[in-house]
């Protein structure tokens, strides 16, 4: 009796089994089923006296290293300026991003979306921002292929996947660089197959995962979210199984709508940490940076500069009309008075109330006290 090539991966056809005298295969008799090569039971006793392999993370608690991760955000949000600092910064052999610790090493970008200018002039400008030559980095490497050349594999008529030119070529490369990070935008331009086919989604990115594991790497692939991913949560789109088919996940978000110099980089999904890390971001120039100081954006100075203006010009008004306010918390303060003022244009007391110590710290406004001694009442005044 023979196993034919297709016993291998669907195991042997219903004739190869012995019968019973009824007719039925006897199939946990068959010694075909324990010749079957590929897998292989184990009890706990396997690990006695070894030990448990230790999680290794290419950016600690973001991404794993040996393993496949999902950056999501919509377009123009800024993942691949952020991914492009993680590039830079591996390759650099620096031991931060973006607030936590990184692996170093090669790394390459696979960018099959963005062309050549756009992604040199990320690379300069992050390199400016940390004081590196961009032009001295020989473990960053870039690929830009030909967009009608950009799919890593292609779904046939029958829904099984195959291997297209670039993901040979991408393992290949792999195989002889040892980089430690890879960098894939994005999924439209990769996936040549049915984004909500769980079998084809799956069967995908079990591809990148066996990459990333078998050479020890850590894979990073961009997708855009749908307003349904959005909306539940799973920051992917299309299938969820883009989500459940992975151990890591990340999502930018889009520009504050009051602030859009603002961002937050959030963990959505971690089999191996933490989920739920959120890193405010800020653009500081050059590029995204962790600092919170309002300076540091032109954009949130200017918006300060109008609040604060809008403040005094409410403040000359109440003390035009006699009713004066004060800077203490309670019925009578100047940032809830303003606030309830037809005048106050949508600003929000909070706002009133930074406007406010920031004034006073300038002294461009100041505390007036009037009254008797045992009836002592304090006002604000703007400094003449």
């Amino acid at each position: 009796m023979t196993v034919h090539a297709l016993d291998r991966e669907f195991g042997p056809p219903h004739d190869a089994y012995p019968e019973s005298a009824d007719g039925e295969p006897i199939m946990e008799a068959s010694p075909l089923i324990r010749a079957l090569p590929g897998y292989a039971a184990i009890t706990p006793a396997a690990w006695k006296g070894t030990h448990p392999e230790e999680q290794r993370w290419l950016a600690s608690g973001r991404v794993p290293s040996g393993d496949l991760t999902i950056m999501s955000g919509n377009g123009g949000s800024g993942k691949t300026e952020i991914v492009t600092q993680l590039l830079v910064y591996v390759a650099a052999g620096l031991s931060d991003w973006l607030g936590c610790t990184i692996e170093t090493g090669p790394a390459l970008f696979l960018s099959c979306e963005e062309p050549e200018h756009n992604i040199r002039d990320r690379v300069e400008r992050i390199s400016k921002h940390r004081c590196i030559d961009p032009y001295r980095l020989p473990d960053l490497h870039l690929l830009f292929p030909d967009l009608e050349s950009t799919w890593l594999v292609h779904a046939g008529k029958d829904g099984r996947l195959s291997r297209a030119p670039l993901l040979s070529w991408l393992e290949a490369w792999i195989v002889e660089h040892k980089p430690r990070l890879v960098v894939i935008d994005n999924v439209a331009a990769v996936f040549d197959g049915d984004a909500i086919a769980r079998r084809q989604v799956r069967a995908f990115l079990a591809m990148l995962r066996k990459v990333a594991r078998e050479h020890d790497t850590a894979i990073v692939l961009l997708d855009h979210p749908s307003v349904r991913g959005m909306a539940d949560g799973s920051g992917t789109a299309n299938s969820v199984d883009w989500r459940n088919s992975v151990r890591s996940m990340l999502h930018l978000s889009d520009p504050e709508k009051d602030d859009p110099d603002a961002r937050t980089l959030t963990v959505t999904k971690s089999n191996y940490g933490r989920t739920g890390e959120k890193v405010t971001l800020r653009w500081a120039g050059l590029t995204f940076t962790t600092a919170m100081a309002g300076e540091t954006s032109s954009y949130r100075a200017a918006a300060d500069r109008e609040i604060e203006e809008l403040f005094l010009q409410l403040l000359d008004k109440r003390n035009a009309q006699g009713r004066p306010v004060h800077a203490k918390n309670a019925k009578g303060s100047a940032p809830t008075e303003f606030a309830d003022d037809p005048d106050a244009r949508g600003i929000k007391v909070n706002a009133f109330r930074n406007a406010m110590e920031r004034l006073l710290s300038a002294d461009i406004i100041y505390v007036v006290e009037t009254g008797s001694a045992s009836r002592r009442r304090t006002h604000l005044e703007r400094r003449a």
